[in-house]
C-alpha cells in the first residue's frame, strides 16, 4: 500500500513539473534589446521551418540556434511537409 501512494505522488510530481514546460520552437522569434549583429536560427512556426535572423545579443528568449541543424534537430519534428 504504501509503495502505491508512493508511486501515485510521484506520478503527480511529474505530471505538475511538465505542464510547466514551454515548447521553444513555439516562440516567436526575437531579436532582442542590444547593439551586437549576430546571424542565428530559429524555428518560425508559421512557416515550419527553421530561418536565419540577426539576434541583438542580449535578451529574446529560448528559441536561437547558433546553427541551423541544432535548430533542426530541435525543432524539427514540427516542420510541415512539403506537398508534391
Amino acid at each position: 500500500m504504501t509503495k502505491l501512494l508512493l508511486l501515485a505522488l510521484m506520478l503527480l510530481c511529474v505530471v505538475c513539473l511538465s505542464q510547466g514546460r514551454v515548447n521553444i520552437c513555439n516562440l516567436p522569434l526575437e531579436k532582442g534589446q542590444c547593439r551586437s549583429r549576430v546571424k542565428v536560427y530559429g524555428y518560425n512556426p508559421r512557416k515550419g521551418s527553421c530561418e536565419r535572423f540577426t539576434y541583438s545579443g542580449c535578451g529574446g528568449n529560448g528559441n536561437r540556434f547558433k546553427h541551423k541543424r541544432d535548430c533542426k534537430r530541435i525543432c524539427g519534428k514540427f516542420s510541415r511537409k512539403k506537398k508534391h
